[in-house]
């Protein structure tokens, strides 16, 4: 799992996780310091694995011990260490994602049913409204959602970044988190892996000649992938082996970015649908 993948599924809990449960995963820190997610206290409740019957048991504080009570053995203590939580630090995520898609009239704002707006992408030839679902997996999710953006001004195109579910919406479209943008753990900050126009199908202004600058050469690639079998399902993870195929030529020719690759590569297959 990924650092990106990490915060997707603390995110998903939609309220207090466990820090012991994730401390021994390798980014956890890189979350730590990012300030993606911050300590909240202990945990409201644990499973109790003691007696015959596993049951929920509320955290309590007593006689200067944590623990929890457990109708057959009683009091059972436990250390601070194991019940301590974490939580999403929203504003912080929101003002991170902002600064990667280089949001105009951006300020994070949580609106109703933990709605996240992050800003707009303003482009040349068309805008698009971001916004952060901490999830979007059932009619519920998707009734707040749509509650929320009644009371945003329209724009062109939205984009629902979510942590866990992509239910279909009207007028907007939606993508995982993790397949958006990526960590960077030298400098905790997100990364975009795929252009926001790509994924709400904007139209772009395309200065004459530049586009088709890689055309050949990207679309015979994508295609012999294609034919002999060895392309990846995934739009992301085939952009990115393409890019190492091409870095492991050692051309002279400038390479192709990330996001370009994944634009020809959702050109090509929009046409073979």
């Amino acid at each position: 799992m990924s650092a990106v993948g990490l915060l997707c599924e603390i995110i998903a809990q939609s309220g207090k996780a466990s820090a012991s449960a994730y401390a021994e995963h390798p980014d956890f820190e890189t979350l730590s310091c990012s300030g993606f997610i911050r300590n909240a206290g202990v945990m409201q409740s644990v499973t109790c694995l003691d007696c015959d019957i596993v049951h929920d048991a509320e955290i309590v504080h007593e006689n200067g011990r944590y623990g929890y009570f457990c109708p057959e053995i009683g009091f059972v203590a436990i250390p601070r260490a194991m019940i301590e939580a974490i939580k999403p630090d929203f504003p912080t995520i929101v003002a991170a994602l902002a600064d990667s898609f280089h949001c105009k009239r951006r300020k994070p704002t949580e609106l109703r049913g933990a709605t996240w707006r992050i800003g707009l992408v303003v482009y040349e030839a068309s805008d698009v409204s971001l916004y952060l679902q901490p999830t979007l997996q059932s009619e519920q999710d998707v009734a707040k959602l749509m509650a929320a953006l009644s009371q945003e001004v329209r724009s062109q195109h939205r984009l629902i970044l979510t942590a866990s579910g992509t239910l279909t919406i009207p007028d907007a479209k939606t993508a995982l988190l993790s397949d958006v943008v990526e960590i960077q753990t030298v400098q905790p900050a997100f990364a975009v892996l795929t252009d926001p126009r790509d994924i709400v199908e904007a139209p772009r202004k395309r200065p004459g000649g530049a586009p088709n600058r890689y055309k050949e050469m990207l679309g015979s690639l994508i295609a012999a992938r294609k034919q002999d079998g060895s392309a990846l399902p995934g739009r992301n993870e085939e952009a990115k082996a393409i890019l190492g195929i091409l870095s492991d030529q050692k051309s002279s020719k400038k390479l192709p970015s990330l996001s370009t690759i994944q634009r020809y590569l959702t050109e090509m297959r929009n046409s073979e649908s």
